[in-house]
């Protein structure tokens, strides 16, 4: 294994109980979000995340961290952009979102509020949002985080605690 590969290994293996501990608490924040339809908020988003690795993934469990995209569609499935354990969370992985605090907060309430909607209208406002949280133009939205680099760009899946998130 190269020196890279295990000092990134090294990295996650010291942070990811307490991220494990982070998604939890984002999943059962002021409005708790069950296992079952975070898992099918984020399939909507476009990412295959089942209710094993959300449980996996809350206890710490899983080898590989999740990209920039998954943790801010995981906030955003459970409405806690605005949450102490988001912002702890990015810091724990070494991302940097350019949005305030009050920024975050109306992107929850809007979420919550947009709850009341049919299916097919919260998942495009989920998207949109999602797109936009990270700082992307629509058009960047078929890059996601499935193919190189994703949209924050990050080599090593960890993240680089020195460049935004905001695409450059």
């Amino acid at each position: 294994m190269a020196d890279r590969d295990e000092v990134q290994v090294a990295r996650w293996s010291q942070i990811r109980e307490r991220v494990g501990e982070c998604l939890r608490d984002l999943r059962l924040g002021s409005e708790a979000t069950s296992q079952a339809r975070l898992s099918g908020d984020l399939e909507d988003l476009g990412y295959h995340v089942t209710q094993s690795m959300i449980s996996r993934y809350e206890q710490g469990l899983l080898e590989a961290p999740l990209t920039l995209e998954r943790l801010v569609g995981w906030a955003l499935c459970c409405a806690s952009l605005s949450a102490p354990a988001f912002r702890e969370l990015l810091e724990l992985a070494g991302y940097y979102l350019p949005w305030s605090l009050e920024d975050l907060s109306r992107f929850d309430r809007l979420l919550r509020h947009y709850r009341a909607l049919p299916l097919p209208d919260q998942i495009v406002l989920r998207r949109s949002l999602l797109w936009n949280v990270l700082g992307l133009r629509a058009s960047d939205a078929g890059r996601d985080d499935r193919g190189a680099g994703g949209a924050g760009g990050e080599r090593d899946g960890i993240g680089n605690p020195n460049r935004p998130a905001r695409g450059r």
